[in-house]
């Protein structure tokens, strides 16, 4: 049977900063002028997404991943016998913070 997965993963803001990078920001905060500390991080809200997907379509039993949402911030991945807890656990090593909204069956035709 497929199964669909659909997580959100955040590609900018707070949630997505290691522990060690909010240490660092809290910091420097103290020292330094505001906007000074909170430009734009280098890597693009686009760079991630695609690290995110690449990490979904190289994971055993994946047979499609979509973009969708209004920000374009939740993963569909559809597959059989696809682990979405793991699947969960490298998209936040790898990439940023993410979380599971729903597993289930498939709905589309085969």
């Amino acid at each position: 049977m497929k199964q669909k997965i659909v997580i959100k993963v955040w590609t900018d803001g707070q949630r997505c900063r290691s522990k060690g990078m909010k240490i660092v920001i809290y910091v420097l905060k103290l020292m330094l002028p505001y906007d000074i500390i909170w430009k734009k991080s280098s890597i693009s809200t686009a760079k991630m997404t695609k690290k995110a997907m690449k990490i979904a379509v190289t994971s055993p039993g994946v047979a499609s991943v979509a973009l969708t949402g209004e920000e374009k911030n939740q993963l569909v991945v559809t597959g059989e016998g696809v682990d979405a807890v793991n699947l969960t656990r490298l998209i936040r090593q790898n990439v940023s913070f993410a979380e599971v909204l729903s597993v289930g069956l498939d709905g589309g035709k085969e």
